[in-house]
């Protein structure tokens, strides 16, 4: 049999395993006088083995040194308990360090033929060792668990992307939880045959879960797996699926379904493509060589049949690339002014004052008194639009947005501008956002025409002077104003600042995806208008659908 090392062992944990197994070995020997005659024999060479050899990684003379002993033990030479010890560690020698679980199997069965009471080293009871080992447990019958046919609560997710890690997740039964001590799986990746381990990690409540790494999941095809939760002794206490019936998830370059995720967690992330495999940059077919076409920002190969029909290179990158959405945004303005409701300032700084009753005031408020709006945050405009964006990169897209807005001002001779007209641009944080469901941040730009209309409550006085009032301000004006009308002295009017017709803004979102299709999405814009200039923050909440 040709020498095979394997990996090293935790160094730690074997010395710990081997400091136990030490000091039953010397309580053993107190009583060597009693023991058969080769006992000493077998303890020697079993501390060298172990003690030395395994710990070294020298797989193959820990071997063969304790086939050695166990061959000069013969029939009688060595008490049951001691020639079963020596199976015990060959079978933990053969699983751990030479992979070769079959022989362990047969190894530990031995042991158990001789001793029914055999168990693993605690400290040697690795995923592999714990599997051959109750592998022949229940081969034998000898000292199987009561629960060690209970089931591993587990759904197999049905598909995933290719280079995407599979989310394995199990739940142990609440009477086995407190006697687990480690819950291993082991997948068989496409294409191979040796199957490998994964410890899996401990989640909220019952559950325990683990990732397949994308370096087994670089190809299509079917990926196999199985679990099991064992004891302190590696004794299997519940499993799901087994090694000749494994549970399976299938690899492909296009799912149709969902992506897997564990219960309230996020699915995980599409791992990059090789370096050789990524497709070089573009932004039109002219920067890529010939045979190639511009796809997603990416050359990638198209055929005589797909050189007429951009559907079909579309359809090749796998993601949605069209997204309509229909969008709400109240508009919220910073502004303030002095004097703002002189004819002066009306007719410059582009306020609008209506009476109570609708009618724009042209009155001569007293200079100085109140007429003023403090600098502040007010409700402005609302929004609806319909808007469409195009993926044209992995994580950009552009696109435009058209609608109309309400609560304009429109009385006293006002006008007010209901179109809205937006250009964006919107960059996704992650990697290939869009090849996966979950949250997709993102930051933005845009730019276009809009109205932005914010209404506040100014107190005016008016001038003495000016409408025939005397000085006490509860006096009544007795002279009419410019429009033949006689003015209240004191009044509360509804002035309104008109910003726009131009903006320009930068904001911050996300996109929730619940389905390949289907997208939540919350922004913050933060942008200026212009020519009248007026700073506007501008909240939006959207529902965009994919094709």
């Amino acid at each position: 049999m040709p020498a095979r090392n394997g990996p090293a062992p935790r160094a730690p944990r074997a010395l710990l395993a081997i400091a136990v197994s030490l000091s039953g070995w010397l309580t053993a020997g107190a009583a060597a006088a009693q023991a058969p005659p080769r006992d000493a024999q077998a303890e020697a060479a079993l501390n060298e083995a172990l003690g030395t050899d395994y710990l070294e990684t020298r797989f193959d003379q820990a071997e063969r040194k304790l086939r050695a002993a166990i061959d000069a033990c013969g029939e009688s030479g060595c008490s049951p308990a001691v020639k079963a010890r020596l199976f015990v560690a060959l079978g933990s020698v053969l699983a751990q360090g030479r992979k070769e679980l079959g022989d362990a199997r047969d190894a530990f069965a031995d042991a158990l033929r001789i001793d029914p009471s055999a168990r693993l080293d605690p400290g040697l009871a690795t995923p592999e060792v714990s599997f051959a080992f109750e592998q022949a447990r229940a081969a034998t019958g000898a000292g199987a668990s009561a629960a060690a046919g209970a089931r591993l609560q587990m759904t197999p997710p049905p598909e995933q992307r290719v280079r995407t890690p599979v989310p394995l997740y199990v739940e142990v039964p609440a009477d086995l939880l407190p006697s687990v001590k480690q819950v291993t799986a082991w997948y068989l990746p496409p294409g191979e045959d040796e199957y490998r381990p994964l410890v899996m990690k401990k989640l909220r409540g019952q559950g325990f879960g683990i990732n397949v790494p994308c370096s087994a999941l670089e190809k299509e095809g079917t990926l196999r797996y199985h679990v099991a939760a064992v004891d302190e002794d590696g004794a299997i206490l519940a499993s799901a699926g087994a090694r000749d019936a494994p549970l399976a998830t299938e690899i492909k370059a296009r799912p149709a379904s969902a992506p897997p995720r564990w219960p309230g967690y996020a699915p995980p992330a599409t791992c990059a493509a090789p370096e050789k495999e990524r497709p070089r940059q573009c932004l039109d077919d002219r920067q890529c060589n010939g045979g190639l076409a511009c796809v997603g920002g990416s050359c990638v190969a198209r055929s005589a049949s797909e050189a007429a029909s951009g559907a079909a290179l579309e359809a090749a990158s796998g993601v949605r690339r069209n997204w309509v959405s229909l969008t709400f945004s109240p508009d919220v303005a910073l502004l303030s002014g002095r004097d703002v409701c002189t004819v002066a300032s009306q007719a410059s700084d582009n306020f609008v004052c209506l009476r109570g009753d609708g009618t724009r005031y042209d009155g001569t408020p007293t200079p100085g008194v109140a007429n003023d709006v403090n600098l502040g945050f007010a409700l402005a405009t609302l929004r609806v639009a319909i808007a469409y964006d195009r993926l044209l990169l992995d994580n950009l897209t552009v696109g435009g947005r058209v609608g109309f807005a309400a609560g304009g001002t429109t009385g006293g001779g006002a006008s007010f501008l209901p179109l809205h007209l937006e250009a964006r641009a919107q960059y996704f944080l992650a990697a290939r956002p869009f090849e996966q469901l979950g949250a997709r941040p993102f930051v933005l730009a845009a730019a276009g025409v809009a109205q932005v209309d914010a209404e506040v409550d100014v107190e005016v006085l008016e001038d003495a002077d000016a409408c025939g009032a005397r000085a006490d301000i509860t006096s009544p004006c007795t002279r009419p104003g410019r429009s033949g009308r006689l003015e209240a002295r004191q009044q509360t009017l509804a002035a309104t600042r008109q910003a726009g017709q131009g903006f320009a803004s930068v904001g911050v979102g996300v996109a929730y995806a619940p389905l390949d299709a289907v997208s939540l999405n919350l922004a913050l814009r933060a942008g200026l208008t212009f020519p009248a200039v007026t700073a506007v923050l501008s909240p939006e909440v959207g529902l965009s659908l994919g094709f």
